[in-house]
């Protein structure tokens, strides 16, 4: 029996509506990913498709949410990075959350999970992982996007190269935690994002892969840690979250490279967009829910991601797995 090939509607990070077939190729299964997921083949081309099954939701409904971070991460770096994306970070190509088992297609990632290569590290390679992990964050901090769950889940290595993966604990900069606490475990009223909280996961991550896995347990005993790693990170763990460095600091005392790919202002032009979804989302009785407490415990979603696009209702015709090469 050949491979399964199904007719899908979807919108691009624009807010384009496609039609694409999708052919099956079979599961996939990241780390640090909660989602259901399958590769695929769109035009050519290979993805990952993230998606909520009718039983999965109906068993933790919670998921909707992790894909709804999913997407909105997503979106937010596609228009920003739309000249040239970078390679550190997954790429969202197309997504459909008003389906009855949602999904999001992401350009297939690169490497394999780090947990494996990491530690069999020799020096150099440790050194330039340390390096692509902090570009990796210079580049969502310039997005306004926290990933929010930086680990050895969440990242892919390949021949010196690194990539950060599923978004789906993202918020954007500014927007209220799921929970009141930092990710230090120094909880503040009115807690909201920043892209410092993931320095402060990276900086585990950094002691991980230099020490081991016994070094990223729940308290953090630094005081065996060699000189190099304390004079590094010392500011991070030492300092509440508006004093910590910043992800460019750190690059560059790593020696890192802080060029950044050419940006878009993904708020400009919005204005007419945001006037259509709050006509649409009127008639459909009210504007979008505010964000969930943690764990969430919402359902269906309607329309309210469509907040960050500019709606668009044209058909588009470019091959879509064009797109998809880098």
């Amino acid at each position: 029996m050949g491979a399964v090939r199904e007719p899908e509607r979807c919108r691009d990070v624009f807010g384009v509506l496609r039609e694409v077939v999708v052919e099956d190729v079979g599961e996939f299964v990241t780390p640090g990913s909660v989602l259901e997921q399958r590769l695929v083949h769109v035009d050519g081309a290979l993805f990952v498709r993230k998606y909520v099954s009718r039983a999965a939701g109906a068993r933790d409904p919670r998921r909707y949410d992790l894909l709804d971070r999913e997407v909105r991460a997503g979106t937010r770096l596609g228009q920003v990075f739309k000249r040239l994306y970078p390679r550190e970070l997954a790429r969202l190509a197309a997504y459909n959350l008003d389906v009855e088992e949602p999904f999001a297609l992401l350009h297939a990632y690169h490497g394999e999970p780090a947990i494996g290569p990491a530690s069999r590290f020799a020096e150099d390679e440790r050194r330039r992982f340390e390096q692509e992990l902090f570009r990796a964050l210079v580049l969502t901090a310039a997005a306004g996007v926290v990933h929010g769950a930086v680990g050895m889940e969440a990242v892919r290595w390949q021949e010196g190269r690194l990539q950060l993966v599923d978004f789906e604990h993202a918020l954007r900069v500014g927007d209220p935690r799921w929970d009141a606490s930092s990710p230090d475990g120094a909880g503040r009223a009115g807690a909201r994002a920043d892209p410092r909280d993931d320095v402060w996961d990276a900086a585990r991550l950094l002691r991980r892969v230099s020490l081991g896995p016994h070094a990223d347990g729940p308290v953090l005993d630094r005081a065996r840690d060699p000189e190099r790693l304390r004079v590094l990170l010392d500011p991070v763990f030492d300092n509440p979250v508006e004093l910590r460095p910043r992800a460019a600091e750190v690059l560059a005392a790593l020696r890192g490279d802080p060029s950044l790919p050419p940006t878009t202002d993904p708020e400009a032009g919005l204005g007419p967009g945001r006037a259509l979804f709050d006509q649409v989302s009127a008639a459909k009785g009210g504007p979008p829910s505010p964000p969930p407490a943690r764990p969430p415990r919402r359902g269906r979603r309607g329309l309210r991601l469509f907040s960050l696009l500019a709606v668009a209702v044209l058909t588009a015709t470019a091959p879509f797995g064009k797109g998809a090469r880098r």
